[in-house]
């Protein structure tokens, strides 16, 4: 099975995500799985995906700090 566009969209965002915090790819992926992110992300990825990967990270960012603001600072 072919991973669709919103697994492609998760994954770059995963890196970008990582890249900007300096996690692992897991450590990455677990903080976001942990406060909700990635059902954020994957939720509206068609209107994300047309914005820069920074504006994405600042998005995520944001997401976590209204609605997990106790794990804003723990990856």
């Amino acid at each position: 099975m072919k991973p669709s566009g919103e697994v492609w969209f998760l994954a770059s965002c995963v890196e970008a995500y990582k890249n900007e915090k300096g996690l692992t790819g897991r450590e990455a992926y677990n903080y976001l799985r942990k406060t909700g992110a990635v059902s954020f992300i994957t939720g509206c990825w068609q209107g994300l995906h047309m914005t820069s990967l920074p504006y994405v990270v600042d998005c995520i960012d944001e997401y976590i700090k209204t609605h997990n603001p106790e794990l804003i600072s723990a990856p």
